[in-house]
C-alpha cells in the first residue's frame, strides 16, 4: 500500500513538472496550442486558442476534446486516430469553424500524452485560390497578354495572345526576338525597350506584323511588376486589337472629306437620294431621332417611312426638283414612321444635287418639328379642355353651342337641349373633407354623367363644381327632363372615397332651343337662370327655363341696382344726401295690463317710381348682396335716434325699441365696435335696446354666438331671440346665452285658434322660456281668441294686427299712451 502511494505521488510531481513546462512552451508558441492525454482530455492549451472560443484556458483543463465540437468532429477523430497509430507525429490539414488549419501532433511522456500545434492557413488558401481565379482570368481574357522577364525574354502569353499574332509558343517568339520585334517601327521599338530598361511603364498605339505577315494595329499597355523590395522583375503587356476601328476612322475621315459641304450646310437630318428616291445616305442623327440605322435603310425607298397621307405629295417634290437641278423646294410638315411605330413630323427642304461630284443625289435637308407639334396640340388641348376631368371646356363648349344654334338655321325641325348641373354642398364637402376630395368627387360625378349620355352629347365643365351638357337632337323638352331625371339619380347615389362616404345631389337648369336663340352665351344665360331657380326652390331638383325666369332675373337685377344706389345715399348717417329709407314701428304690449312697452323698428324703402317697396323682396336681396350691413346699419342708427328723441320728450323712461339684427352683421368682428359708436353718437340709453337675432343665425355657431351676445350684455342691450321655434335650438346651448326673451313665431300663434292646433307648442315655448328666467313675446296676435289662448297660457307680452299693424314714427308717438286692451284704443 506504501509502495502504491508513492508512486502515484511520484506520476503526480513529474505530470505536475510537466505541466507547467509544456505551459509556458504553449504560451510561447504561435498558432492554436493544446497538450491532450490520451484519454482525450485536455491537459492545457494556450490562451490563443482559448480566447478564440471565448474561454479561459483554465476551463479546457479535464474537458473531454469533443466537449466544443462533438466527440465526432473531424479534430477529435484526428486526435483519436493519432493516439491509435504508432506514429509519434503526424500532419494535417482541417477546415473548422474558426478557419483552415494545418495540425501538427506530436506525442511525449511515452506515449501517455501530445502536444498539437494548429497553424493558420486560412489567408494562404484565400490568396492561393484568388492567384487561381487569375490565372484563369488571363488565360480566358479577350485581350493579348504577355509576360517578359526583367531582361526582356518572353515568359508568358495567354490564347488571346497566339490567336492574335500567330506565335503558338513562347519559345517561337523568343526566337524570333521576342515581344517588341513585333512592332515594326523600329523608333517605337526602341523607345518602348528604353522605358523598359528604366522600369518605368507605357501605353499607346503600334502597328505590328504577325508570324502570317498580317499587318495589325495595336493598342499595348506594359507595365513594369514589383517584387516587395521595389525591384523590377520583369513586365506585363495587355495588347488590344484595334485594326478595324483604325480602318472605320480612316473610311469615316474619307466619308467626312466627301460630305463637308453637305454637312455644313444642313441640319437635323441629312438624307441623299438617287434619282429613283433609295436612300444613298442618312446622318448618324437619323438613328437618334428615328431610330433605324444607316444600314436598316441604305438601298429602300425614302416613300416607305412615309405615312400615306403624304406619299402622294412628298413623290411629287421629287419628281419636280429633279427637273430642276441645285434648287430647293420646301416641304410642310409630312409624317414619317419611327422604327417604334410612332409618327414623327418633319419639315423639310429638297434640293437636287445629282450632278454635283461630291454628292451625286437629292439631298433631303429633314427638321424635326414632332415635339413642337406636341406641345401646340398639347396646349390646344390644355386650351379646349378642363385639367382635372378631361372634360370640354367653356371655349369648347361655346364652340358647339355655336354650331348647334347655326345647324337650327339650316334645320328647322332640328331641336337640341342645355342642361346646366350644380353640385348642391360642394363647397361643404370641399372645406371639410379637403380639395383633394373634392377632385376626386368631381372625377367620379363626371364619369356618372358621362355614363348617362349619348356619343354625340357633350358633357363640359365650366365652373368648380358646374357642368354643362349640350343634349343633340331631342323631340321635346321631356328628353332633356328624361335626361336631367337620370342623372340626378345617377349622381345621388352614394360615393366611397378614401373610406368616406359622401352623398350629394345636383340642382339642374334647362333650356330647348328656338329661333330666338341667336347667341351661345344666351342658352347659357337662361340654363343657368334656371338651375339657380331650382337650387333655391328644392336643392337636387331641376327646372325647365320661361321668360318669366328672366324677367325676374331682370327685375332682380335692377331692384339691386337701385338698392345699391340708394344705399350709397346713406354714407353720413346723421345727414344723408337723399334718404329713400324709412322705419315703420309696431307696439309690444302686455298682454295683462294692455300698456305699451316698446316697439319693434321695422324698415320700409320708397321707391321713387315704383313707390314703396316690400321688405319681402328687398330685405333678402340685400342679405344676399351684403348690402344688409350698410342697411342694417342705417336702420340701428335711426331707431337709436328715434329711442332718444322720445326718451328726451316722454316721461316714460321705459320704452324700448327692438332691432333686427341679420346674420351677416352678427357676424361683422366690428360689430359692437359699430353699435358702441351708435349708442354714443345718439345719446340713447343701452338698456331701452333691444337686439332681436333669429334662433338659426345664434345657432350656426353657438360658441361665437355666446361671446357676441356676452359682450351685447356688457354694453347694458336686452336681447331677443326672434322666430323661436322655428329652427333648431339645442337646450343645452340655450341656456347658456344670455338673453332676455324668447319671441313666439307667428306661423304658431296663427293656428293657435284651428282646433288649438299649435296650442301645446306655444305652452311649452312660454314654460321653457319662464324656466330659464326669460320673459315671451308672442307675434303675429290677430284675433280676440288667440289673446285670451295667450294670456291663460302665460304669455307676458305680444304684438300683432289685433293691437295695431306697423306705422311711421309720428303715429306710433301718437300712440304711447294708448291702452291696447281697451277696444276704442286699437287701430
Amino acid at each position: 500500500m506504501i509502495n502504491s502511494n508513492s508512486k502515484l505521488q511520484k506520476k503526480h510531481s513529474i505530470v505536475t513538472e510537466t505541466d507547467e513546462q509544456l505551459q509556458t512552451l504553449l504560451e510561447a508558441i504561435p498558432g492554436l496550442v493544446s497538450w491532450i492525454s490520451s484519454d482525450l482530455y485536455y491537459l492545457g492549451v494556450n490562451r490563443h486558442l482559448a480566447e478564440i472560443y471565448k474561454l479561459s484556458p483554465e476551463e479546457f483543463i479535464g474537458k473531454k476534446i469533443g466537449f466544443l465540437s462533438g466527440d465526432d468532429a473531424e479534430f477529435p477523430k484526428f486526435v483519436r486516430d493519432f493516439f491509435d497509430s504508432n506514429s509519434t507525429v503526424t500532419v494535417q490539414e482541417m477546415k473548422s469553424s474558426v478557419g483552415q488549419y494545418l495540425i501538427v501532433a506530436q506525442k511525449y511522456n511515452q506515449g501517455q500524452a501530445a502536444c498539437t500545434v494548429g497553424l493558420d492557413i486560412t489567408e494562404l488558401r484565400q490568396t492561393e485560390t484568388a492567384l487561381a481565379l487569375t490565372g484563369k482570368a488571363v488565360e480566358s481574357s479577350s485581350e493579348a497578354i504577355s509576360m517578359t522577364d526583367a531582361s526582356g525574354n518572353h515568359i508568358y502569353q495567354n490564347s488571346a495572345f497566339t490567336q492574335l499574332f500567330n506565335y503558338a509558343t513562347v519559345e517561337e517568339l523568343n526566337a524570333n526576338g521576342g515581344l517588341l520585334s513585333l512592332i515594326t517601327d523600329e523608333r517605337a521599338a526602341q523607345q518602348i525597350s528604353d522605358t523598359m530598361k528604366n522600369g518605368k511603364s507605357w501605353n499607346g498605339e503600334v502597328s505590328c506584323r504577325s508570324r502570317d505577315d498580317r499587318l495589325i494595329q495595336i493598342f499595348i499597355r506594359i507595365d513594369a511588376i514589383e517584387d516587395a523590395k521595389e525591384q523590377v522583375i520583369g513586365f506585363v503587356a495587355v495588347s488590344a486589337d484595334i485594326t478595324e476601328r483604325k480602318q472605320a476612322e480612316k473610311q469615316m475621315r474619307e466619308n467626312e472629306q466627301r460630305f463637308r459641304a453637305l454637312i455644313e450646310n444642313s441640319t437635323d437630318i441629312i438624307q441623299i437620294l438617287d434619282k429613283n428616291g433609295i436612300y444613298q445616305y442618312l446622318s448618324p442623327s437619323q438613328e437618334r431621332i428615328l431610330g433605324y440605322t444607316s444600314q436598316e435603310l441604305i438601298g429602300k425607298s425614302a416613300l416607305e417611312l412615309i405615312h400615306p397621307n403624304d406619299q402622294w405629295w412628298m413623290k411629287q417634290v421629287i419628281e419636280g426638283v429633279k427637273q430642276h437641278p441645285k434648287t430647293r423646294r420646301g416641304l410642310d410638315e409630312y409624317q414619317v414612321r419611327h422604327k417604334n411605330g410612332s409618327w414623327c413630323v418633319f419639315d423639310a427642304v429638297v434640293m437636287n444635287l445629282l450632278d454635283d461630284r461630291s454628292v451625286r443625289g437629292i439631298v433631303i435637308n429633314c427638321h424635326d418639328v414632332t415635339e413642337r407639334k406636341s406641345a401646340e396640340d398639347k396646349l390646344l388641348h390644355q386650351s379646349l379642355y378642363d385639367s382635372l376631368t378631361d372634360l370640354p371646356n367653356r371655349a369648347l363648349l361655346m364652340d358647339r353651342l355655336q354650331q348647334a344654334l347655326a345647324r337650327t338655321r339650316r334645320t328647322p325641325n332640328y331641336l337640341f337641349a342645355v342642361l346646366t348641373i350644380d353640385l348642391d354642398r360642394f363647397k361643404i364637402i370641399n372645406e371639410s373633407h379637403g380639395h383633394s376630395m373634392g377632385d376626386r368627387l368631381l372625377v367620379e360625378i363626371t364619369k356618372r354623367i358621362q355614363i348617362c349620355l349619348r356619343p354625340i352629347d357633350t358633357v363640359a365643365r365650366i365652373g368648380s363644381d358646374e357642368f354643362v351638357i349640350l343634349l343633340e337632337t331631342v323631340h321635346d323638352q321631356e328628353d332633356a327632363i328624361g335626361l336631367a331625371t337620370l342623372i340626378q339619380t345617377a349622381i345621388a347615389q352614394p360615393i366611397e372615397l378614401y373610406t368616406q362616404r359622401l352623398l350629394i345631389t345636383a340642382s339642374i337648369g334647362i333650356v330647348i332651343s328656338s329661333n330666338d336663340y341667336q347667341w351661345a352665351g344666351d342658352l347659357l344665360r337662361d340654363a343657368n337662370i334656371a338651375m339657380d331657380q331650382a337650387k333655391a326652390q328644392n336643392p337636387g331638383s331641376y327646372l325647365v327655363f320661361t321668360i318669366s325666369m328672366h324677367n325676374n332675373v331682370t327685375e332682380k337685377m335692377q331692384l339691386e341696382h337701385d338698392l345699391r344706389h340708394a344705399l350709397e345715399m346713406l354714407e353720413d348717417l346723421a345727414s344723408p344726401v337723399t334718404n329713400n329709407f324709412f322705419l315703420n314701428y309696431q307696439p309690444i304690449i302686455s298682454l295683462c295690463t294692455g300698456k305699451l312697452l316698446g316697439f319693434e323698428a321695422l324698415v320700409r324703402w320708397r321707391h321713387p317710381e315704383r313707390g314703396i317697396i316690400s321688405p319681402v323682396k328687398f330685405i333678402p336681396l340685400a342679405e344676399e348682396t351684403g348690402l344688409i350691413l350698410p342697411l342694417g346699419q342705417w336702420v340701428l342708427w335711426e331707431a337709436c335716434r328715434q329711442l332718444q328723441e322720445w326718451q328726451e320728450i316722454y316721461s316714460q323712461t321705459d320704452l324700448t325699441v327692438a332691432v333686427n339684427i341679420s346674420g351677416k352683421q352678427f357676424s361683422q368682428p366690428n360689430l359692437i365696435l359699430h353699435i358702441q359708436g351708435i349708442l354714443q353718437q345718439t345719446g340713447t340709453n343701452p338698456q331701452r335696446l333691444k337686439i332681436e337675432i333669429t334662433e338659426s343665425v345664434v345657432m350656426d355657431n353657438a360658441e361665437s354666438a355666446i361671446t357676441v351676445l356676452s359682450q351685447l350684455q356688457e354694453l347694458g342691450i336686452q336681447l331677443s331671440v326672434d322666430d323661436f321655434g322655428t329652427g333648431y335650438s339645442s337646450l343645452s346651448y340655450l341656456h347658456r346665452f344670455p338673453i332676455n326673451t324668447l319671441k313666439v313665431d307667428k306661423s304658431f300663434v296663427t293656428n293657435m285658434g284651428i282646433n288649438g292646433e299649435n296650442c301645446e307648442i306655444v305652452r311649452a315655448v312660454i314654460t321653457l322660456a319662464h324656466s330659464l328666467g326669460l320673459d315671451v313675446v308672442a307675434e303675429g296676435i290677430e284675433t280676440d281668441q288667440q289673446l285670451s289662448q295667450l294670456k291663460n297660457l302665460g304669455c307676458e307680452y305680444g304684438q300683432g294686427y289685433l293691437f295695431s299693424k306697423p306705422v311711421d314714427a309720428e303715429r306710433a308717438t301718437a300712440l304711447l299712451d294708448t291702452n291696447f286692451l281697451e277696444s276704442g284704443d286699437r287701430s
